[in-house]
């Protein structure tokens, strides 16, 4: 009897044991699986916070390129106006220091190149006080050279211009300006484009970030 009660405790006690090891097994695998999870996602969310710091330093970095960029880019469209004025400038002075020979000469390719593109016959020339002056005295003789084909008036009305002169038709509905400032107006921009295109071919737009 002693030796059966013996072997049933024995067969308990063993039973037990098992259970607890497995038990024991079972919670230290659920361990390790619950510490493999939660590196897991520490490691994911170090990732996504180091992405966003790298995405955060690459717009900081874009943004201060982008600003470097525009700051260069209005220094060098304010060079670009200043070359275009001192080529302004020049000309104008080219232009001033002309002597009477050469400047009659001048006004009279103006004026056979701008009545000939007129249809009308009747024109009128427009000119500065001091180039009336210079002009009136020899009006008929520079037209007959120039433009005989057309009748052209000089008007005693001058304009405030520096030079050149201005013509439109006998109904001032035409009129053509190659005064010195609508020459230098007409030219500005094709001047404008030889700077830029000379000095400036190399610079890279800005770009869109």
């Amino acid at each position: 009897m002693n030796t059966q009660l013996e072997q049933l405790e024995t067969a308990i006690r063993s039973q037990a044991k098992n259970l607890a090891d497995s038990n024991l097994q079972a919670a230290e695998q659920q361990r390790s699986k619950i510490l493999a999870d939660a590196n897991k996602q520490l490691t994911k969310r170090e990732e996504r916070e180091i992405e966003k710091a790298q995405a955060a330093a690459e717009q900081e970095y874009r943004r201060r390129v982008q600003a470097g960029e525009i700051a260069m880019q209005a220094e060098l469209d304010q060079l670009r106006w200043s070359l275009v004025q001192s080529v302004m400038d020049n000309m104008q002075q080219h232009l001033q220091n002309l002597t009477s020979e050469e400047y009659i000469n001048l006004l009279k390719q103006y004026l056979k190149y701008t009545a000939t593109s007129f249809e009308d016959k009747d024109l009128v020339v427009e000119v500065n006080a001091e180039d009336y002056q210079l002009l009136a005295p020899k009006w008929q003789a520079i037209t007959t050279e120039c433009v005989p084909t057309k009748n052209c008036t000089l008007s005693t009305e001058t304009k405030a211009i520096t030079g050149g002169l201005i013509i439109h038709n006998a109904a001032n509905r035409i009129r053509i300006d190659n005064s010195f400032e609508g020459l230098i107006a007409r030219q500005e921009n094709e001047i404008y484009q030889v700077i830029t295109a000379q000095l400036f071919a190399s610079v890279n737009p800005t770009r869109n970030i």
